[in-house]
């Protein structure tokens, strides 16, 4: 009899132990669980705090990824190829012979590529073969849409085009109506850069506005009309009308749009704007191009507006680069040997 009594006790352990019945180590388990979770819980908070988060609508396509390194912002480049080689070899990022040397920099430009310089084809072509080098190197150069594009998109050659730039598309053909009724010695520039030409769809690969880091860029300036509207909403609008999808210049593109706005351009901005635009991007700083014809500051609105000469110098003083690196903002000048 004691010894079945044993070993009902045995059987019974047994069972205790398969059920998980030692309440000394059972809810082990569960207790490393609870403490993994608020590991996870205390962590999440100050993770997203790093970073804001943008307020603004439909933004996303607009932000590019995040550098690894250092940003260089180039101003207007008005065709010059002299120059546009000179600010590029200051930037690091090209040699003597014009090869791409900066390995994973950011070269961002304001826009205004091409302009009244008889060297306007020979930089962009420059510029085309760098970004395939940039990206092969893990950098990138991106180009915005400034007014000088958007008025070769739209035939108006008027004082921004060398006699040098009609030339070099003379023996371009098209049966657009459009150019039917502009002077011979345009058609042929004419038939590549109306909406829907060769010229005009590679230019649509260009946005109007976009983020890199903690700054957003745009040619003229940036509003909260703009932002309201969606970043994304404009550069789609600016790519449609230049692929010929949209046949009337959107609102976006014209003198109110960002590539053109004269808002942010002079010595007294409205401040309180680009506190809201960079607030609802959630960035440092808005960065545009400066009127070369004017003399004004570079930095301004506690340093949240930042204004990026030509690439041949302008009123406000010599040529020079804006360089972004670590959140520091710093103009780096092209020496004048090298122009």
């Amino acid at each position: 009899m004691p010894f079945v009594l044993a070993r009902s006790v045995l059987v019974l352990a047994l069972a205790l132990t398969a059920c998980g019945g030692d309440s000394k180590t059972a809810p082990k388990a569960d207790d490393n669980k609870a403490d993994d979770k608020k590991a996870e819980t205390k962590d999440e908070p100050a993770e997203a705090a790093k970073k804001p988060r943008p307020r603004a609508p439909n933004s996303d396509k607009a932000r590019m990824p995040d550098p690894k390194g250092r940003v260089v912002v180039l101003g207007s480049l008005a065709g010059n190829l002299a120059a546009t080689k000179a600010a590029l070899q200051a930037a690091g990022a090209i040699d003597d012979s014009g090869k791409w040397t900066g390995g994973d920099l950011v070269v961002v430009q304001l826009g205004n590529q091409f302009g009244p310089s008889k060297d306007e084809k020979a930089t962009l072509e420059l510029l085309d073969a760098l970004a395939e080098q940039a990206k092969a190197a893990g950098g990138a150069l991106y180009r915005l849409t400034g007014e000088n594009e958007i008025l070769n998109v739209a035939l108006n050659f008027k004082d921004i085009v060398h006699a040098q730039g009609f030339k070099d598309y003379a023996k371009e053909k098209s049966e657009d109506p459009r150019i039917d009724d502009l002077p011979a010695v345009q058609r042929g520039r004419a038939a590549v850069l109306a909406s829907g030409g060769p010229l005009a769809k590679k230019l649509s690969e260009q946005k109007l506005v976009l983020v890199v880091g903690d700054s957003v860029f745009a040619h003229a300036g940036l509003l909260d009309e703009h932002v309201q509207k969606g970043l994304d909403t404009i550069n789609d609008q600016g790519k449609g009308w230049m692929l010929g999808e949209i046949a009337m210049m959107p609102d976006m593109l014209a003198v109110p749009g960002p590539a053109r706005t004269p808002k942010l351009r002079g010595n007294e901005p409205f401040c309180p704007t680009v506190d809201t635009v960079v607030e609802q991007l959630a960035v440092k700083r808005l960065v545009i191009a400066r009127p070369a014809a004017e003399k004004i500051d570079a930095v301004m609105c506690d340093g949240k507006l930042v204004r990026v000469g030509a690439v041949t110098g302008d009123a406000s003083g010599p040529a020079e680069v804006l360089e972004l690196s670590d959140g520091a903002v710093k103009f780096v000048p092209v020496p004048a040997a090298a122009k």
